[in-house]
Order: structure tokens, then C-alpha cells, then sequence
């Protein structure tokens, strides 16, 4: 073969494999944003970021001296120019790779809408869509992102692990990602609904180290709540039971802690070891129609009164009282939505759009009212498994 002609095959071969490092970006030409704010500022929306201070999180270094994150602000017409200008204070350049939580502001939520800023996240190919999404109730984006937290000293790693524990053991609070938000804004038959956050204390130095330098921090991040969305604008907010009933609705309840009152006074106390939630639906003579089924598995935690916990008969009683408690938490929200909001976030559309295309085509744009009138049936099933390792309360042989 020609000489010159191996040549050029050789570099067409190798010159592919040399290319790797062409988008390299150094470290320390960069600022790692954890925490993303949306807030509305005027006509403009105002970005808040959450950046790690290496020197201050790094062990070599010596840290400690400072605050382990800082942050920084920037408004603009969009969201990207408004990133992008927070250059304009920021030394290094904004990476958005490692983002953990996404807050918007309550004022942007119900004015504004978050379709427009979830979409270009999603659009950007260096952000990752597994970042949590949360709601500031009652404040702004910016305060939130302002609170520093012990335990965790990076804020936005705290509300992430938060959020995430508190899902799986807690439930009245529930994760959503931004890939997951924006199937819910735009999947035929179900609304969005995300968790909120709010500042709890006293939040006037919550920026300074005097919040993590007590054992009672002044100021703390709390999540409370389901916030509703009807397309992309926040419209209100489910209570603390409203929200556990949603959560078990939608088989979003991995474990969690509930109870009983006695009959005279004190509670039983449940945890939940394993629940499993399935949703179908069919179409009745033209009428839809959802059978909600549960079945729960749950051990004794407490008992503050003298029942017979030993007793079959008595097990069989809080088990009849457990499954009723959950039907009730289940129609409280449903009757709740169904009363004040008038959209739905439980996916009672989606399940009718999967038993029924052509039913729910015709019925689609009319779905909100078909919902104010739709027929829910549950059946729940609870089974005590375990009472501990004590049977009865020794609560009656207390000394006088």
C-alpha cells in the first residue's frame, strides 16, 4: 500500500481518540451550584444560587472559618440570562451539574408558573434531572436557600437527604424530580403536586454561622405540606392528613407512624412496616369509577392503655380501626380536592385514559367536572404482624 495513503489512514484512525479532553473545564475555575432558586422580581425573574466555598468544606484546607457555601443573585427576563449574569459577582463560573434542589418562590408559583423555567432545565444538557423539587410556603426562594444548617453543613445536600428520608419513613411528604414534574405538567389526566418548605424560628441571622454554632439553631428548614399546581401555577396547599391520604392514594407511602385513641384515654401507636397501593378503573354505563385497594402490613410501637395487645380479638379490633382510619384519610383528601381545587392530582384521569382511550378522549377537556362527581371505592386491608416484644401494657400495675 502507498505510503502516504497508510498516513492518512493512520490519523483518520487516531484523531477520533484524541479528542476527549476538548470540553475540559478545571476545577478551580468553578463555582459547584447545589442550590437553584426561582423567585419573581418585578417583571424579571430573580435567580438565587447556592455555591460550595471549597476552601470551607475542605478538610486539607483547614476549614471552618467561614460559611461552607455562599450565594449568590442575579434577576433577568429568563432564567438562563439570569444564571448567566450571576457572573457579573460570582469569580468563577456557575456549574450546574451537581444541582440537588430546585426552590421556587410561593409568589412565583402562583403568579408566574413553573413550566417555563422546568423546561429549560430539562432542555440543558449539563443539568441532570434527578434534582428535588420544593416550594418556599410563605417566603421566598432566596430566604431559603439563606438558612444554614448543622449536621449538614451544605444547606441544599440537607434539604435533599431531608426530603428523601422523610418520603420513605414520613407520610405526609413526598419527593418529585424535574423530569418527573414536567410528566406531570404535561401526561393527560393527573396535576402536579410538590412538597413544601418553610422557615421555621427566627430567621434574622439564618445566613450567619451564629444558626449552627447553638444546639437549637434560631432558624430551621421545615418541610410541610403538599402544594397543588393546575398546569403550572400553585393554587393552593393540602393539610398534614390531606396529604398523607394523597401520598397513600398514590402508593407513594413506604413506612410510616400513625395511631389510634383508646377508648377511654391514651393512643396505640402503628408503625408501618410495608403498604402496597393499586389503582384501577373502568367505565360503568358511561360513569367512570376508581377501586382504590391497599393492603398494609403494621406492627405495635406503643400502647398508652391497659387493652389486652395479646388478645386475637383485640388485634383484630385495631386492625378493623386501622383500616377504617386509612379510608378516612383517603376520602378527607379526595373530598377536600374535589371541594376546593377542582383538579386532579391523584391520576384518577391517567387510570381511566389506561382502561378507557376513547372514553376519556371525549370526556378530556370536561375531566375537572367529571372529577367533582367521581366515584371512589377503597378497600383497605391491614394485618398486625407484630406487637413488640412486649404482649399486654404493664401500665395497670403502676404503683400507686
Amino acid at each position: 500500500m502507498n505510503k502516504w495513503l497508510q498516513l492518512i489512514l493512520s490519523f483518520a484512525v487516531l484523531l477520533p481518540l484524541l479528542t476527549g479532553c476538548w470540553d475540559r473545564q478545571e476545577l478551580n475555575e468553578l463555582g459547584i451550584m447545589l442550590g437553584l432558586g426561582v423567585d419573581k422580581d418585578g417583571d424579571l425573574i430573580r435567580v438565587s444560587a447556592q455555591v460550595v466555598v471549597p476552601n470551607e468544606v475542605s478538610s486539607k484546607s483547614g476549614g471552618g472559618k467561614g460559611t461552607p457555601v455562599t450565594q449568590y443573585q442575579a434577576s433577568a427576563p429568563t432564567l438562563f440570562e439570569a444564571i448567566q449574569k450571576l457572573t457579573e459577582s460570582s469569580p468563577r463560573r456557575i456549574f450546574m451539574a451537581h444541582i440537588r434542589v430546585m426552590v421556587i418562590g410561593e409568589e412565583y408559583a402562583r403568579k408566574v408558573g413553573i413550566y417555563d423555567i422546568t423546561e429549560a432545565l430539562m432542555r440543558e444538557p449539563t443539568v441532570r434531572p434527578d434534582y428535588y423539587v420544593m416550594v418556599a410556603r410563605n417566603t421566598t426562594a432566596s430566604k431559603v436557600l439563606d438558612v444554614l444548617t448543622p449536621l449538614e453543613n451544605l444547606p441544599a445536600e440537607k434539604m435533599f437527604n431531608s426530603l428523601d428520608v422523610s418520603s420513605k419513613i414520613w407520610s405526609p411528604t413526598t419527593t418529585v424530580t424535574g423530569d418527573q414534574l414536567m410528566e406531570y405538567m404535561l401526561a393527560p389526566g393527573i396535576q402536579p403536586v410538590i412538597t413544601g418548605v418553610e422557615i421555621v424560628g427566627d430567621s434574622q441571622h439564618s445566613g450567619s454561622k451564629d444558626n449552627i454554632s447553638t444546639i437549637r439553631s434560631p432558624a430551621r428548614l421545615h418541610s410541610t405540606g403538599l402544594s397543588v399546581f393546575k398546569k403550572d401555577k400553585l393554587i393552593g396547599w393540602l393539610t398534614e392528613d390531606e396529604s398523607k391520604g394523597y401520598n397513600y392514594i398514590r402508593n407513594n407511602v413506604v413506612s410510616t407512624i400513625s395511631h389510634l385513641p383508646c377508648q377511654k384515654e391514651g393512643y396505640v401507636t402503628f408503625k408501618t412496616l410495608r403498604t402496597n397501593t393499586k389503582r384501577k378503573a373502568k367505565v360503568v354505563a358511561g360513569r367512570p369509577l376508581i377501586n382504590i385497594k391497599i393492603k398494609n402490613v403494621s406492627s405495635i410501637g406503643a400502647v398508652e392503655c391497659g387493652i389486652k395487645i395479646g388478645s386475637m380479638k383485640t388485634l383484630k379490633e385495631l386492625e378493623r380501626d386501622s383500616e377504617e382510619r386509612l379510608v378516612d384519610l383517603m376520602e378527607e383528601s379526595v373530598k377536600s380536592v374535589q371541594r376546593k381545587f377542582h383538579v386532579d392530582i391523584f391520576g384518577f384521569g391517567r387510570e381511566v385514559y389506561h382502561s378507557d382511550p376513547k372514553f376519556f378522549k371525549k370526556v378530556e377537556k370536561d375531566w375537572d367536572e367529571y372529577l367533582e362527581n367521581l366515584d371512589v371505592h377503597y378497600d383497605v386491608n391491614v394485618q398486625i404482624k407484630r406487637v413488640g416484644t412486649l404482649d399486654d401494657s404493664f401500665r395497670n400495675e403502676l404503683k400507686e
